[in-house]
């Protein structure tokens, strides 16, 4: 496989690769990696290759005939053009992998306030970035493509069955490593490891890694392709199991500010927990002080256990209708041993100001570090939850937004958004 790293300061590249897995790579010829400068495709004695931009501003851009005539001058058909900017794709392990089976792949490094925008246009196929930063140049991010694609392709490695079992190869952070000496400062090795039981530590190696990822990178679990012999018995795995919502009826605000009690719906018993048992939470509650709205909860969901089905039954098994949110708390407290993190939803940034705003990534990393402590989100009905009576709150969960101003889900369809957000495997 071949690299060419098309930029204007060779010097930071060709060092960066002439060590480790990758220089030896080079050497025995099993990859190939140059460069080319645009400065060589210039026409002017000072070798210019960057110009003021069009519409004013800061800084200067690189100029279309010197990178273009550079790229063009490597490139064949069989060539992957691939342009390093912050305003690329996230460069991933899937990304990676795609790249592994090119031929020839030429990395086009921008400097200054970054490329002209005609060079993206007729001489690239993709753009990618490392991530949400910002870098002086592209050549960091060449070598970076440079070693993840390089490790990929026979050969390289020592070992190969190396790159399949580091972090990213299975979808997952990979599981931690030790070596000698075995009690350092007091930190011993898991014994699992030293124990010869080949399938006791894939099990273990399996499940560590697992629960890093969910700690670390929620959203990379989420994403992650589960098998069906997974461990399940890791905390920080079950924050759903631990997961409770609640629909509350009182204390409610009507359209003109009144703190009102509204009255629940038939659907809303029943297609909220649906949702609730799709994403396996631990239960469904319903708020509401009065005695006649909670009979009428028991009854709705009753009546759908006994004819709606099994998944239905099983659904539905989840409600249950109590007076208040004190309420709640107070059971869910009881059986977990601790006080749930009470997390407030609503449709205006208007409400609950004084509280933390948490994105659903945020907030479930911030409940896997406190494994086996239950989780409480509170949605409302009417006009929204009164902010002014739930002292016990302790989060907000950002509002769902769209392109468009208009926000007036209807709450069965904001939990069921939200819960997929929390909780939903990516496709």
């Amino acid at each position: 496989m071949r690299f060419t790293v098309v930029t204007i300061l060779p010097e930071l590249v060709t060092p960066a690769l002439s060590a480790g897995v990758v220089g030896r790579a080079i050497a025995g010829g099993v990859i190939a990696v140059d460069t080319v400068n645009p400065r060589d495709f210039t026409h002017d004695k000072h070798r210019t290759v960057d110009d003021t931009p069009y519409g004013g501003g800061p800084g200067m851009v690189m100029k279309c005939e010197p990178l273009v005539a550079a790229i063009e001058s490597v490139a064949t058909p069989a060539s992957r053009r691939i342009l390093l900017t912050p305003t690329g794709a996230p460069l991933d392990q899937a990304i990676v992998r795609r790249l592994a089976n090119e031929a020839h792949l030429v990395l086009v490094c921008g400097r200054y306030e970054g490329i002209d925008e005609r060079v993206a246009e007729l001489a690239i196929d993709e753009s990618i970035s490392l991530g949400d930063f910002v870098l002086s140049g592209g050549e960091i991010a060449a070598v970076a493509i440079v070693d993840a694609v390089a490790r990929l392709r026979p050969g390289v490695l020592g070992e190969p069955t190396s790159a399949d079992e580091e972090s990213f190869g299975a979808g997952l952070l990979e599981y931690p490593q030790y070596t000698r000496p075995w009690d350092f400062r007091g930190k011993i090795v898991p014994e699992i490891l030293a124990g010869g039981n080949h399938a006791a530590i894939r099990k273990w190696r399996r499940r560590e890694a697992l629960r890093r990822t969910a700690r670390r990178r929620p959203d990379l679990f989420a994403r992650a392709p589960r098998e069906p012999k997974d461990p399940i018995d890791a905390p920080e795995l079950d924050v759903a199991s631990r997961t409770h919502i609640a629909l509350v009826h009182h204390p409610i605000v009507d359209r003109t500010g009144a703190v009102v009690t509204t009255a629940l719906t038939n659907f809303d018993v029943h297609d909220i927990a649906r949702s609730a048992q799709t994403y396996g939470l631990g239960g469904y509650w319903i708020v509401t002080p009065v005695a006649a709205q909670r009979e009428k909860a028991d009854h709705i969901a009753r009546l759908w256990q006994e004819e709606g089905g099994e998944h239905r039954a099983d659904a539905l098994a989840r409600v249950r209708a109590v007076p208040a949110i004190a309420d709640v708390i107070a059971e869910l407290t009881a059986r977990y041993g601790a006080a749930p993190l009470v997390v407030v939803t609503t449709a205006s940034n208007a409400r609950f100001t004084s509280l933390p705003r948490q994105s659903p990534r945020e907030l479930v990393g911030s409940i896997q570090d406190s494994p086996g402590r239950p989780l409480l989100i509170l949605f409302g009905t009417g006009w929204g939850l009164a902010d002014t009576l739930i002292p016990e709150a302790e989060r907000v969960l950002l509002p769902i937004r769209a392109a468009t101003p208009w926000n007036h889900l209807s709450v069965r369809s904001a939990v069921a958004v939200l819960l997929d957000r929390l909780f939903g495997l990516a496709t």
